[in-house]
This record gives structure tokens, sequence and C-alpha cells, in this order.
């Protein structure tokens, strides 16, 4: 079947909300613990019941912006990634 015969589908709704997902894998394939996105305004952790070390953030957009990005590098990926480095090497981001 070629790529114009297959059906194609679209989802459409009103009610659409958008979530930015921050995800690192790791060299060995593991991966780090993600943060979450949302669009809003006020942020209430009491509204997420996840793991603690899962971050999850608001912004007016649902897009990471630059204190979404800081904040995450440095409570989140910092931390679990220096957990994983079994060497004194130091860390190689790309």
């Amino acid at each position: 079947m070629s790529r114009g015969q297959r059906v194609h589908y679209k989802f459409k709704s009103d009610n659409l909300e958008l979530v930015t997902i921050i995800e690192c894998v790791c060299t060995d394939g593991t991966a780090l613990q993600p943060a979450f996105v949302f669009s809003g305004v006020h942020h209430c952790p009491s509204w997420w019941n996840v793991d603690p070390a899962i971050n999850t953030y608001t912004t007016p957009n649902g897009w990471t912006d630059d204190y979404v990005g800081t904040d995450w590098f440095k409570t989140s990926f910092i931390p679990q990634a220096s957990a994983r480095n079994n060497s004194d090497k130091p860390l190689l981001l790309i």
C-alpha cells in the first residue's frame, strides 16, 4: 500500500489542550524522570498526584520558557544525572 493510499486520521477538538513534555534519555537507554508543562497561570502542587521526582509547571501557553528550562535543569536533570554517573568523568550534554 502506498503512502497516498493509507488512511489518515486527524483529531480535532474544541477543548484540546497541548502539553509540553521535557524528556532526557541516557546513552545506556535509560530515561530520567520527565517534566510536564501545562498551559495556565497558577500552579497548585496538590493538583498533581505524581512521583515527587517528576516536575510539573504551568506557563501561559504551555511551552517551556527560560525559567522552566533552568529550573528543570537544576532540580531534575543535575540530581538524576549525577546519581547515575558511576565514574569521575564529567557529564556530556549534546
